[in-house]
């Protein structure tokens, strides 16, 4: 039983660690695109930001030219520039966010449905000890049953015992009847009818009387 459940949840963790895998795999192949993107998108910002330096330069020294002629601080143009590299900037920075975050939820989502090596331990060593407390019962069942050959040979042995009892008290029922039959047959001679009569009533109260301890014993 223990073997089933321990092979539903293996196969249950396989599927969710092969879609996770996908994901991760997937997470894999956005970022490698994404830093191909990012290159890109850097050399466009280093292209533009060159060419925007150029720009500030060329501005700088117009308005150095101005502000000797004006004495008037032109705030303008170094505005618009950093606001244009801003903007470049949460541009790149967007992507990069957004695959961390995923990535961190792909990397939660595993690590909470995969069981850990310490955990796998336990359940093997706890599946051990439930096995050895199991053979160790059926060990002390079997030991204390007797085989069915045994309570076989003990049975009979009462019946022959028992057979042996009835045949001895049916014989020595016989025998006392035998024994009866010739004091009948004896004192018939000798007695007269009265005599006889009484001597056999002892007779036969005594012989009833060993009969009687006989079939108590």
């Amino acid at each position: 039983m223990s073997n089933n459940n321990d092979t539903v949840a293996r196969q249950y963790l396989d599927a969710a660690h092969a879609q996770l895998g996908e994901r991760v795999t997937n997470l894999g192949r956005r970022q490698t695109d994404l830093e191909s993107e990012m290159r890109s998108g850097f050399k466009q910002m280093e292209t533009a930001l060159s060419g925007l330096a150029n720009e500030t330069r060329n501005s700088i020294s117009a308005l150095s030219t101005t502000i000797a002629e004006r004495n008037k601080p032109q705030w303008q143009a170094l505005g618009v520039a950093l606001t244009f590299c801003t903007l470049l900037g949460g541009l790149a920075y967007w992507p990069i966010n957004t695959a961390t975050t995923d990535l961190k939820s792909a990397v939660s989502a595993l690590s909470e449905n995969m069981v850990t090596r310490q955990e796998m331990d336990w359940r093997q060593a706890r599946g051990q000890e439930d096995r050895a407390r199991m053979e160790a019962s059926v060990k002390a069942l079997q030991d204390g049953q007797v085989p069915r050959k045994e309570h076989e040979r003990v049975w009979a042995s009462y019946d022959t015992q028992l057979a042996s009892e009835r045949d001895s008290r049916l014989a020595s029922g016989q025998n006392l009847q035998r024994q009866i039959d010739e004091i009948k047959q004896t004192q018939s001679g000798f007695f007269g009818q009265r005599d006889l009569n009484m001597q056999l009533l002892d007779r036969m109260e005594r012989i009833e009387r060993e009969r009687a301890r006989a079939a108590a014993q």
